[in-house]
């Protein structure tokens, strides 16, 4: 469980991130960048409508979340095989 809650609040770390790069430099058009869309997959949803940076940022960490959420039998399948190696 707190594996899934740290995946949640990369996700909405990483969006926040990606904003304040994006205001740093107003610019550039980042939202047709690849690394944003792979870091950012709720950008997807709304590429052609504005929307608001919250609902971006919750959307993103849900998605992580849900990620994590699929990876964490992998992790204990993992760390079950390590231990009986030993």
């Amino acid at each position: 469980m707190q594996r899934i809650c740290l995946w949640v609040l990369i996700g909405a770390a990483v969006t926040c991130a990606w904003t304040l790069v994006m205001m740093a430099a107003p610019g550039h058009d980042m939202g047709h960048w690849a690394i944003v869309a792979i870091t950012i997959p709720a950008s997807l949803l709304w590429r052609h409508r504005p929307v608001a940076y919250l609902t971006v940022m919750f959307v993103n960490a849900a998605i992580y979340g849900l990620v994590g959420l699929a990876l964490e039998p992998l992790f204990r399948l993992h760390r079950q095989s390590s231990a009986r190696q030993r």
